[in-house]
């Protein structure tokens, strides 16, 4: 639901979480890019956390370092939710949440400052899908006339 990266969600720690008006708020500097980011946390994101310690140093979650343990983590998922015919990778994650975030409405301005790209362009991808939706509702009502 952040958009964030495996090694990012890895090194993540309680105090990187921060109240932010009048919600909450992961600010990070991504681990793979240097850009630091801020990322509100909608309320399913705030309901995936586990319970906070009183060590803000704690990770959030425990995970495995190597992103191949991950992954196969991710496709036992996938294997037990019956998903076939594509592949799966904790990455998947980030592109969902662009995806999800641009379907619904957001800016892309908005979209690539969360997901730290340090150019539009990059974030561009994600509104190509939102336009193939578009044309996919319009031309819903093709013949509806005829």
């Amino acid at each position: 639901m952040t958009g964030l990266r495996l090694g990012d969600i890895q090194r993540l720690r309680w105090g990187d979480i921060k109240p932010m008006g009048k919600g909450w708020a992961v600010s990070i500097v991504q681990h793979k890019t240097g850009v630091p980011v801020t990322v509100p946390l909608n309320d399913l994101a705030l309901s995936l956390l586990p319970l906070r310690p009183d060590n803000d140093d704690e990770n959030v979650f425990h995970l495995p370092t190597m992103s191949g343990n991950v992954t196969k983590y991710v496709r036992s998922i996938r294997d037990k939710a019956g998903i076939t015919g594509k592949e799966l990778t904790f990455h998947c994650s980030r592109h969902t949440a662009a995806t999800l975030a641009i379907s619904a409405g957001a800016e892309l301005y908005s979209v690539s400052k969360i997901l730290g790209h340090r150019n539009l362009v990059s974030t561009q991808v994600y509104a190509k899908v939102n336009l193939e939706k578009k044309m996919e509702a319009v031309n819903l009502t093709n013949g509806v006339f005829d």
